[in-house]
């Protein structure tokens, strides 16, 4: 958890550089251009995926003929198959990495959406614990401390010191993983929270007052979606936005993976098993979706916006590295057919 949480204060000190700067102070065009950010970083994996991929389409016949020829034999089917592979320099598990690689990302970029003081604005636990207890103390911010019974004391009143505030922040975040999102949403309603809290400067305060995870006032990036009717009704204009991007999430995740995916010839005979295609099956074309669907409903929805963003630029790179793979492809056909010809011109 150190290594990811390391990994989400890189991530918001990037995001906050992009929000301040061609990020114009909004929150969802940040996102944007961190997508591309990150897309360009992983732009080389991305196309060895990719080539690796279709080159794995150009083999299935050939597999397909060594499977038909060794299906009664499993093992030296399997032998067969890694010597071809080690004849055509495939590795049936290149495609793996980029998607590894993902998981780190979407965790660390969980930890930046849900506590974008901290690992973004950059706020003190201190300050963030102030608010939050005098949230509470208003009735502003709902915690059932009946189920938690944590020393939640008034921040103006009683005894309040930096150590204090500094547990109680680690004990309310740990019970609440939403906490500074539920905070910025009092923020956003009742500023003299913000404005009432010694532990900021104005700077700070400015901060935050102009902190907004709304999309065009629209789309409340922090807000985990549901799908409880109930929660829903009582409260379509918050629920139902994040549920839709929720789904247009999870559908753009299954038709880019189905988009991508390489279309192997059917096989021939009882066994209709095709061969290892690593990371680019069948199973995947479901898994990731599904995924995303789990991980969706768990998380603010502002993830669900990055993961529909990622999906739309995977989708116009696969595009364009296909056109570069046909082109570069057709090229050596070319100078290939060249060299024969000209050896048969000097044999004659």
């Amino acid at each position: 958890m150190g290594i990811l949480s390391a990994i989400g204060k890189i991530f918001g000190m990037l995001m906050y550089f992009i929000y301040n700067t061609i990020g114009l102070h909004n929150y969802a065009l940040s996102l944007v251009f961190f997508t591309l950010v990150y897309k360009l970083i992983l732009l080389p994996l991305s196309i060895k995926q990719m080539k690796s991929t279709k080159l794995m389409q150009e083999l299935q016949p050939e597999l397909q003929r060594i499977q038909e020829r060794y299906k009664h034999d499993k093992e030296k089917l399997q032998e067969e198959q890694m010597k071809f592979y080690q004849e055509k320099n495939y590795n049936p598990t290149s495609g793996c990495l980029p998607m590894l690689i993902q998981l780190p990302i979407i965790i660390a970029l969980f930890y930046v959406i849900r506590m974008p003081m901290s690992y973004m604005l950059d706020m003190p636990a201190r300050a963030v614990s102030h608010m939050a207890l005098a949230s509470i103390q208003s009735g502003d911010l709902q915690f059932d401390n009946s189920r938690h019974n944590l020393d939640l004391r008034d921040p103006y009143t009683d005894n309040v010191d930096d150590a204090y505030l500094q547990q109680t922040y680690k004990d309310l975040s740990s019970k609440d993983a939403y906490i500074e999102i539920k905070i910025l949403d009092v923020i956003d309603r009742k500023e003299e929270i913000l404005i009432n809290n010694p532990y900021l400067s104005q700077e700070q305060k400015q901060k935050l007052a102009e902190f907004d995870l709304k999309v065009f006032n629209f789309f409340n990036l922090g807000i985990k979606p549901t799908i409880n009717p109930k929660e829903i009704a009582a409260n379509p204009k918050i629920y139902l936005p994040a549920l839709i991007l929720l789904v247009i999430a999870v559908s753009t995740t299954f038709l880019t993976a189905s988009l991508m995916a390489p279309k192997p010839p059917e096989s021939k005979g009882k066994d209709k098993k095709g061969a290892n295609n690593g990371c680019a099956n069948k199973s995947m074309l479901w898994m990731s979706p599904i995924m995303t669907l789990w991980i969706g409903l768990g998380t603010p929805c502002g993830l669900s916006f990055y993961w529909t963003l990622n999906n739309i630029l995977s989708f116009g790179q696969q595009k364009l590295v296909n056109k570069f793979y046909k082109d570069d492809k057709a090229k050596k056909e070319e100078s290939e057919v060249a060299k024969v010809s000209n050896k048969r011109g000097k044999d004659s």
